[in-house]
């Protein structure tokens, strides 16, 4: 169900609205990038390109369930379209659905023309399970081209699907070495420390993500739950509160700052909360920059 009120709808002022919609998702701008997108699809409804940057822009909000429906709609569309695929593994992982996520990185992999050429061999060990098949798959793949950071991305997410974290650390890590400036990539790092119960190892990472690009929805809130699970809980609130200024739509975020303030033993914080109105609180929590080196002030959040 697309908005009614959008205003890229407008031929005259936006005759290329995907390629609009792809500029202001560079620059963080993830509800424009919607209305353009969608607009797009409202001219062009089997654009696969466009339901996947549209997919990319929920799961960027952390809106994985509105994401997960868009990318079906694009392989739906383009069942060959491998960030498609690859993006919906991840969201599928988020979500906590093992068996959809193997499924779509599996056709990630069998759909990958550089990988068309592979003999891809059973192990004598293998168990015959949907994991194990796809974890050759891509060992197989890593072998072919050992500089593909594609195929690093999806042994990170495979590790993570079996809780073999600290090798889905080194593949993460061994991505990042190809991909520097990739954002989703030190956020998907610090998801995966966190999950292994290196919050403060993670924090970081969720930095390095925010520099390269300061209104990541996902990463605000992954680092705020890390602030919160070293019991650092005003810059967790702040965290969360920034988040929520970038996306109210994040409904669930509101959760999260609830049992923050509980653990602050803040009740009246917790009651406020309920009324979900950002401006109760931009006094209270000012002042809490994160310490780790993002140059920015809570100033700029409101």
């Amino acid at each position: 169900q697309f908005k009614n009120e959008n205003s890229y709808l407008d031929k005259e002022l936006y005759p290329n609205v995907f390629e609009t919609g792809i500029q202001q998702f560079n620059e963080g701008n993830i509800q424009d990038a919607i209305l353009c997108f969608e607009s797009e699809l409202q001219r062009n409804p089997d654009n696969s390109e466009a339901w996947k940057m549209l997919g990319q822009s929920y799961a960027e909000n952390d809106q994985d369930r509105m994401a997960i429906g868009c990318l079906e709609r694009s392989v739906d569309a383009d069942p060959y379209n491998l960030e498609a695929l690859l993006s919906l593994g991840v969201s599928y992982l988020n979500e906590l659905d093992s068996s959809r996520a193997l499924k779509n990185l599996k056709a990630w992999v069998k759909h990958n023309p550089k990988y068309s050429g592979i003999e891809f061999k059973v192990d004598e060990y293998a168990d015959g399970s949907v994991m194990d098949e796809v974890m050759q798959l891509m060992h197989s793949a890593e072998q072919w081209d050992p500089r593909d950071a594609d195929v690093k991305v999806v042994l990170g997410v495979l590790y993570n699907v079996s809780r073999d974290f600290d090798s889905a650390v080194v593949a993460f890590e061994r991505a990042i070495d190809l991909r520097p400036e990739d954002y989703s990539l030190w956020n998907k790092l610090g998801a995966t420390l966190a999950n292994n119960n290196r919050s403060e190892e993670a924090i970081p990472s969720y930095v390095e993500a925010l520099k390269r690009k300061p209104k990541y929805v996902r990463a605000w809130l992954n680092l705020g739950i890390s602030y919160a699970n070293r019991n650092v809980y005003n810059e967790a609130a702040a965290c969360y509160l920034h988040a929520l200024q970038l996306n109210s739509n994040a409904k669930h975020i509101w959760t999260y700052l609830r049992i923050v303030f509980t653990c602050m033993e803040r009740f009246d914080l917790v009651q406020k909360a309920g009324m979900q109105n950002l401006d109760i609180f931009k006094e209270e929590f000012l002042s809490y920059v994160p310490s780790v080196g993002l140059n920015m002030q809570f100033e700029d959040f409101w």
